[in-house]
């Protein structure tokens, strides 16, 4: 019975490893991320995400570069809508440096000075294309205020910002006053080492007062930091929303036009494998907003307005899905965590894992030590329970030249000879179950480190020794995986032999097909089952050849 619930055991392992894998090679790149770099190589004309709630075009406003507001006989010169000349505002807290435009009051780029892209350069989490909005850009639902809004040159109060521990705290304002009287004001509030940070908008429409205008603050299109390898796959990558303590997800190849989240909101982010941005709801929001336009997706918070005027206040998270950084922030961004379909319910394993590992690393400053570490203290953990498992596998192998005569003498008669199997297990006090609930319990420690290996950005360019960089990516000259077939090898060498002539070809086929599938998987997680390989044969060795009873 052994044999077969491990044979069943490491056969589910190599499903579950291997579907994403497989998904990733016939699928190939999901379709949003391919109309996106089709979108790339053309030039879209920007246009408000919001539908305009006028009945008819404003005459001249693309062709004769003048334009009478809405409500007035007043007519706008074309350069009242843009700015004279762009401005940029460098910020920089440590682990943070933000780039804001006072065109429109956006943001250009946030670089994360810890984490690195393959050429050296920092992670940019603004993912942006030709035509599309810039991420906190406010829309509205009339084309007149959004060219305003988005083009106009606003005053800025600093030309640049360096905070620090002796300067920990940076506020950055943005003020827009144009002829037709619609006034903007925008603060930003910056923090030393935090990747939140505050927003306060307020707006007075001015001459566009009778008309009912709705404002909406975007993020996107997207999310920049992607991984590259596979792995994405077992995650969920895009607009993700926490509402009633639900976590809602929106693919974005789902999405067709707007879905609206109200109620009990904490946030609405995008979000992908390690790293995410979340605009979280203070003051004066009325509900987050999911949307698509041209083939890109935008998350953002609709704000309440009386009379065409606003005045809100939300904060925004953009950074890493770390762990410790994530709970520590609070406002539940810690539910920006996915480790996938199954890992999902083994969370509150996953995070004592998680922070056990963070507590080795920073006695020995390296995770590749830190994961060998925990690997041998959750052997230890398990050892009495593996090896009862290990004794009742050399138990049943004494016996089974008995079962064998059993089986063949009452062949036809199955009552007959499982009484007799029990007498003979009985007589030699071997328990055919002994083995298999051992294994069942530890399941869900395996899977829960599988999990934080796995998923955890903690591990994104660690490197281990010689050759391994980045323990988040595969051993690019697997070594380690060979390793690990071998090891594998060793081990059912030293396992009781299996009687059917079938089951000993799986056996036998498995090291291989395990070495070929983690050729692809982290090298942190290779690690951690070669060397819980390695444990698991030095007490099978010590069972089956050294231990008399």
């Amino acid at each position: 019975m052994e044999n077969r619930l491990l044979i069943a055991f490491l056969l589910s392992l190599f499903v579950f490893f291997g579907w994403g894998y497989i998904l990733s090679k016939i699928q190939g790149p999901p379709p949003a991320k391919q109309k996106h770099a089709q979108k790339k190589k053309e030039t879209v004309p920007q246009s408000p995400i919001h539908p305009s709630t006028e009945t008819s075009e404003v005459p001249g406003l693309a062709g004769l570069g003048t334009e009478p507001l809405p409500g007035t006989s007043e007519v706008f010169p074309e350069s009242s809508f843009m700015a004279a000349e762009e401005k940029m505002v460098k910020v920089s807290n440590g682990n943070i440096t933000f780039l804001l435009s006072n065109k429109g009051a956006t943001l250009k780029e946030v670089l994360l000075n810890k984490y690195k892209e393959a050429d050296g350069s920092p992670i940019n989490l603004v993912q942006h294309s030709e035509g599309a909005l810039w991420p906190l850009a406010i829309e509205s639902n009339d084309e007149t205020v959004n060219r305003i809004i988005q083009n106009a040159a606003y005053e800025i109060s600093v030309d640049s910002m360096e905070l620090s521990p002796f300067n920990p705290k940076g506020t950055l304002t943005m003020q827009l006053k144009h002829s037709s009287g619609l006034e903007v004001f925008r603060k930003f509030t910056f923090y030393t080492g935090k990747y939140l940070f505050d927003v306060e908008t307020r707006i007075t429409p001015g001459s566009f007062t009778p008309k009912n205008l709705i404002y909406t603050v975007y993020w996107g299109p997207g999310l920049g930091g992607h991984a590259s390898s596979h792995t994405d796959h077992f995650v969920f990558a895009g607009p993700t929303t926490l509402i009633n303590n639900e976590r809602v997800e929106n693919p974005p190849d789902e999405i067709t036009d707007m879905v609206r989240h109200r109620g009990g909101l904490l946030w609405t982010a995008f979000q992908n494998k390690y790293f995410a941005t979340a605009l979280i709801p203070g003051q004066g929001i009325k509900s987050a907003v999911v949307r698509k336009k041209d083939d890109q997706a935008y998350v953002g918070l609709e704000l309440e307005s009386v009379q065409s005027a606003t005045s809100s206040t939300f904060w925004v998270y953009s950074g890493t899905k770390e762990l410790r950084v994530l709970e520590k922030e609070g406002h539940k961004l810690v539910r920006l965590l996915d480790y996938g379909w199954m890992g999902n319910k083994f969370a509150f394993l996953v995070k004592p894992l998680l922070y056990s590992l963070q507590y080795f690393y920073d006695k020995v400053n390296n995770y590749g030590w830190a994961i060998i570490i925990i690997t041998i203290i959750i052997k230890i953990l398990f050892f009495p329970l593996t090896h009862k498992s290990f004794k009742s596998m050399k138990g049943l192998q004494k016996v089974q030249p008995y079962v064998k005569i059993i089986q063949e003498r009452n062949k036809d008669d199955r009552k007959k000879m499982n009484e007799e199997m029990l007498e003979l297990y009985k007589k030699h006090k071997v328990n055919p179950l002994g083995g298999c609930f051992p294994m069942l319990l530890q399941i869900p420690v395996f899977i829960a480190l599988y999990h934080a290996l796995f998923f955890s950005i903690e591990l994104r360019g660690a490197p281990f020794i010689g050759w391994i960089h980045d323990l988040s990516i595969a051993d690019p000259y697997y070594v380690t995986p060979v390793l690990m077939g071998a090891s594998m090898f060793l081990q059912q060498k030293l396992s009781p032999a299996v009687a059917d002539p079938m089951q000993q070809k799986i056996m036998m086929m498995l090291p291989i097909v395990f070495t070929f599938l983690f050729m692809s998987f982290p090298a942190g997680l290779v690690i951690y089952w070669t060397v819980n390989n390695v444990l698991t044969i030095a007490q099978q060795y010590y069972i089956y050849k050294i231990a008399k009873d």
